[in-house]
């Protein structure tokens, strides 16, 4: 038998206190931030840069609207689609790719209501892809032929420090395009930073037969090329890659043209 206080506390309600909800920390999700890459501006930006035939704008055009957007939707796809080259740096996969894309825009036709976020990433999948698909066979015979043979010869008929007269021409361009756009006499707007970065690549440029000769491996290649620039410029590091950007795109736009012609 239980006596009338322990049934009086049994039967007693439970008090409504609120009850507290432990906050999560971080800052909150901002719903109209944008976070993809390629909206309705790049996407006019690309048909007016396939349309217009005043070559200054269309390079004001890549190098402001689309190379950036170019740039992470290249990267994006290497990474959605693990479409990485093993025997090549991620540096020299992104240039091919863009300058592979930069060959087809003129076939984009937007009157057939493509649109060229679509375009854009059709082809560098499928260059990623055939690009990759290729490495792979080109591994797979050398490592046949090695087990086979022992490794490879080199064959002394073959001139290594021969140069196509297709990149002679291609750094030729590249010398001139740089040389506009560090000269006084340039109506665009450019850094200090850019200027000196600029001269910097001519000297490279304008001696890589002598610079270049002795270097034997791309990644060295590169390495050293950005020291020569930091060497040259006293430019820190980050300094030297954001003034790069502006003669990336240009050399891509000459290559093109090169192509083109």
């Amino acid at each position: 038998m239980q006596s009338e206080e322990e049934r009086t506390i049994i039967e007693k309600p439970a008090t409504d206190k609120p009850v507290k909800v432990k906050k999560k920390r971080g800052r909150k999700p901002n719903p109209n931030k944008q976070t993809g890459y390629f909206y309705e501006e790049e996407e006019n930006a690309f048909k007016e840069y396939v349309e217009s035939t005043d070559q200054t704008y269309r390079d004001k055009l890549f190098r402001e609207k689309l190379y950036p957007a170019l740039k992470k939707m290249i990267e994006s796809i290497g990474r959605r689609y693990r479409l990485f080259t093993p025997s090549e740096d991620s540096e020299d996969t992104f240039c091919d790719t863009m300058s592979f894309l930069m060959t087809k825009v003129n076939n984009f036709d937007a009157s057939k209501g493509y649109k060229a976020y679509s375009y854009c990433g059709t082809v560098c999948k499928h260059y990623l892809l055939s690009k990759r698909t290729q490495d792979m066979k080109r591994t797979e015979t050398t490592l046949s032929y090695d087990d086979m043979f022992g490794g490879a010869k080199q064959d002394d008929r073959i001139d290594d420090g021969g140069v196509s007269t297709f990149h002679s021409d291609l750094i030729s361009d590249t010398i001139d395009e740089i040389t506009r756009i560090v000269s006084d006499e340039n109506p665009e707007e450019i850094t200090e930073n850019e200027r000196k970065v600029g001269y910097a690549l001519l000297e490279l440029l304008k001696n890589w037969e002598d610079i270049f000769v002795r270097i034997e491996t791309k990644k060295f290649n590169k390495t050293s090329v950005y020291y020569f620039i930091r060497e040259y410029t006293l430019l820190s590091a980050k300094d030297v890659r954001d003034a790069m950007k502006r003669y990336k795109s240009l050399y891509f736009l000459t290559k093109q043209k090169a192509i083109d012609e």
